[in-house]
């Protein structure tokens, strides 16, 4: 495969990714994050620039997936998240950038 011009791994929103808006609050997906075909976006959830969501995953509103964030496979999102957090973390307190958290509930990691 190769990727030439403007192309990039970037998908933005895939035609199958599930955005849920609750009662008039609806997503905000930036065009440039990538957002995995099986992640479900609810509510007033932010996914910011660059940022990433990934498979399986869960972002509950009014949560915030900063820029460049990275929210790995099968995570539920209940608070801000602008650092990172692991494949299956439960996140119920804001994650602050440059750091990692994992498990369930998510805490720092070393």
């Amino acid at each position: 495969m190769r990727l030439g011009n403007d192309q990039s791994f970037w998908d933005h929103l895939s035609r199958h990714t599930t955005n849920v808006a609750f009662a008039t609050a609806q997503p905000s997906v930036a065009l440039d994050s990538c957002v995995a075909p099986t992640a479900t976006v609810y509510g007033a959830a932010t996914i910011g620039s660059k940022a990433i969501v990934g498979s399986g995953s869960v972002v509950f509103g009014p949560a915030v997936v900063g820029d460049g964030a990275v929210v790995g496979a099968n995570a539920v999102v209940h608070a801000d998240v602008l650092g990172s957090c692991a494949d299956g973390a439960v996140v119920v307190e804001p994650i602050p950038l440059g750091e990692h958290w994992a498990g369930r509930p998510a805490k720092k990691t070393v």
